[in-house]
């Protein structure tokens, strides 16, 4: 199941870092993305797989607080009761406060999909004119099967397909959302045709990203600031997301300065899990 959930974050007492913490109420759950997103046959055995949770605090943010904000973030204990991680096959809160968190910013500039242009024209052997991946012959990379060109360019480095997209723009955070969905997970039933997977990147991006106008140009930009986390225990294990190694297990967090909302957004690499 995928679930979205809520918890108000209300600022009162000032953490070591300099950001003030206190968490209250509780969570509502809202089924609406799910709703969205399950039509699609490779989502069957996706959705389970990874947790949306909403947060908004009531403190004034900076740029410049973003990674003392994140590390406190984890490391508060209200939080950590709160947020759902994974622990063998099901998603619990094991109310684990971080020792250390690793915090990387990721790109995200993008605001069309004509982004993804270049995977729809033939001439780039992504697809054919009809929309459908073309195939290749099989390739085991980590814990890949690569069988198409599609997957071939996120993972296959000597393929010609593989530099398509340059490495910046593969780090942007809706190319990072497109490359979950296509690698999917073990129970996955992948798509002969590459819309879906658009559609539903599109679907998912624009529900976890707001977009405003500059004030002297009317120019349009992304205002959430988005975060990479790798959160740590005290053993130093990573618990969020949970072996970070694997590249589909990945955790961001999500900043939205102006609505005062914090957004964790987890994928588990594997079968379905349910919620606890």
């Amino acid at each position: 199941m995928l679930m979205k959930t809520s918890l108000v974050w209300n600022c009162g007492q000032t953490n070591e870092e300099g950001f003030l913490v206190n968490i209250s109420n509780t969570f509502n759950r809202s089924a609406r993305m799910e709703a969205q997103v399950t039509e699609a046959r490779f989502l069957r055995g996706l959705t389970g797989n990874f947790i949306i949770q909403n947060f908004s605090f009531n403190e004034q943010f900076q740029q410049y607080h973003k990674y003392h904000v994140a590390d406190a973030f984890f490391k508060d204990n209200t939080v950590a009761k709160a947020l759902l991680s994974k622990q063998g096959s099901t998603w619990v809160r094991q109310g684990i406060q971080a020792s250390s968190v690793q915090i990387k910013q990721v790109p995200c500039s993008i605001l069309n999909m004509s982004f993804f242009d270049k995977l729809k024209d033939p001439d780039n052997r992504i697809v054919y004119n009809s929309g459908t991946i073309c195939k290749r012959y099989d390739l085991q990379i980590e814990d890949f099967l690569i069988s198409d060109n599609l997957r071939g360019m996120l993972l296959d480095e000597e393929s010609e397909e593989y530099n398509l997209y340059s490495e910046y723009e593969k780090n942007e955070f809706v190319f990072r959302i497109f490359q979950m969905l296509v690698l999917g997970g073990t129970l996955c039933q992948f798509e002969d045709v590459i819309q879906p997977y658009l559609d539903i990147t599109r679907k998912i991006y624009k529900d976890l990203i707001r977009v405003q106008k500059q004030n002297t140009s009317n120019d349009l930009f992304v205002s959430t600031l988005v975060l990479e986390v790798v959160a740590k225990d005290s053993t130093g294990q990573d618990y969020f997301p949970f072996d970070s190694s694997n590249r589909q297990n990945i955790a961001f967090l999500l900043i939205d300065a102006n609505s005062r909302e914090i957004t964790t957004f987890i994928h588990q690499y594997g079968g379905y899990c349910p919620v606890n």
